[in-house]
């Protein structure tokens, strides 16, 4: 995966992905719209036959973006530590 930075503004981000799906962007940008200190996220595949997706990112006043990006990140890691948990417990009761 490659990351390039398209836009940095106070309080506005444009990101710019190399080799990854809708999976990656989906998941940070339903994780950082769960965040209360973002006004917006959104992402953009802009051609299917395209390796590249945008994702745009807008902040509330005074918040700072690399912590709104660690909390995303934090936040999607537990929704996948969740999932391998439930996983885990249907395949141990489907055992039983």
């Amino acid at each position: 995966m490659k990351i390039n930075i398209i836009k940095m503004e106070k309080g506005h981000m444009e990101l710019e992905f190399s080799g990854e799906s809708h999976t990656l962007l989906n998941l940070l940008q339903s994780s950082l719209i769960e965040d209360a200190k973002v006004e917006l996220a959104g992402y953009s595949k802009p051609h299917p036959l395209m390796d590249r997706s945008q994702l745009f990112i807008t902040l509330k006043r005074g918040n700072k973006m690399l912590d709104a990006l660690k909390r995303a990140a934090e936040n999607a890691d537990g929704k996948l530590d969740e999932f391998l948990e439930g996983f885990e417990k249907s395949l141990s009761e489907l055992n039983e």
